[in-house]
């Protein structure tokens, strides 16, 4: 598998909440993308780009367990921009053998953003619950934190948690940063491999010390 397919992950199940509807547990919970739709402030390509490195961030915080799997989760971003599709979702995670599917949504207007996540009755596509992120995490180069801790308050739900240790904040990761990291997601995921270990090294340079893109440019073997 390859790009954003490796990391968007699957994490075990212990319960299921109960909230707008009642699911049972057996499988584990899918990490879907992330939506942008409705932001202001950057082009529709970085919103896209930042979406799909969102999305990969806070799989990578809830792999906190044993059992950890991958599957591929398909977007619409060529006829429907900063949207998560989530028919495609749901039958990806299905066929996975999840119940869960959670998927994230980002505000941002000009800087001021707002996280939250979705947990969703795979199989029926019903709301289960939704997770907001930390008020006191509400600007847009406090982004890496506040999936970080997005993270944390998800694992807090029995069908999700518990994790076996909290999610560290991930602090001085640049938007800039996590752009290029999304981009090269999205490169890596259309196969274009060089291009898509230039993103990383961007990002790289972007962010000193961004973990997630030192293990993407291992990845792509350059």
């Amino acid at each position: 598998m390859s790009g954003i397919c490796q990391l968007i992950a699957i994490i075990g199940l212990v319960s299921v909440p109960v909230g707008v509807a009642t699911a049972q547990t057996g499988g584990p919970v899918a990490v879907g993308g992330f939506e942008t739709d409705g932001s202001v402030g950057l082009s529709r390509e970085d919103y896209a780009s930042l979406g799909r490195a969102l999305g990969a961030l806070l799989a990578a915080d809830l792999d906190g367990r044993a059992e950890a799997r991958v599957i591929p989760i398909a977007g619409t971003p060529a006829t429907r921009p900063g949207r998560v599709d989530l028919n495609a979702a749901r039958r990806a995670a299905t066929a996975a053998g999840s119940t869960l599917l959670v998927v994230g949504s980002l505000l941002d207007q000009y800087g001021d953003v707002h996280v939250e996540a979705r947990i969703i009755n795979a199989a029926t596509g019903e709301p289960i619950a939704v997770i907001r992120g930390d008020p006191a995490l509400a600007s847009r180069e406090q982004l890496g934190e506040a999936i970080a801790a997005l993270a944390d308050r998800l694992a807090q739900e029995p069908g999700v948690g518990p994790r076996t240790a909290r999610a560290s904040l991930r602090r001085g990761v640049s938007v800039e940063g996590l752009v290029q990291f999304g981009r090269g997601l999205g490169l890596e995921e259309a196969g274009d491999r060089v291009k898509a270990a230039e993103a990383y090294r961007a990002a790289l340079k972007a962010a000193p010390g961004f973990s997630e893109a030192t293990a993407a440019l291992a990845r792509v073997g350059r």
